[in-house]
């Protein structure tokens, strides 16, 4: 129970987070570090295992139905239409520049 090193690591996900989503280095997330912290098998965080997994469910979803058009209701996985909503939000922001 180190609260340092616990914010430490919350700034270092959220670096990594800042680095994936304009693909370019920041200040506080130089791709050497990434690297670094990847080598000795640094967890991400819950939510990188969280998309993933939903990142299946979608992919299954296409099997299914043959597209990716997800009800934000989905009636058998309501998480499911919430993540999908989710990304086309996040897509439209990075678009726009947010």
């Amino acid at each position: 129970d180190n609260p340092k090193l616990g914010q430490w690591v919350n700034r270092q996900r959220t670096g990594y987070r800042n680095f994936k989503a304009v693909k370019k280095q920041c200040q506080e997330m130089a791709e050497d570090r990434i690297q670094q912290l990847g080598s000795i098998g640094f967890n991400w965080g819950k939510k990188n295992q969280t998309w993933e997994a939903m990142f299946e469910k979608l992919k299954q979803y296409k099997g299914e139905y043959g597209d990716t058009d997800v009800p934000i209701k989905h009636a058998d996985d309501p998480q499911l239409g919430h993540w999908v909503s989710n990304q086309r939000s996040g897509y439209k922001n990075f678009r726009a520049g947010k």
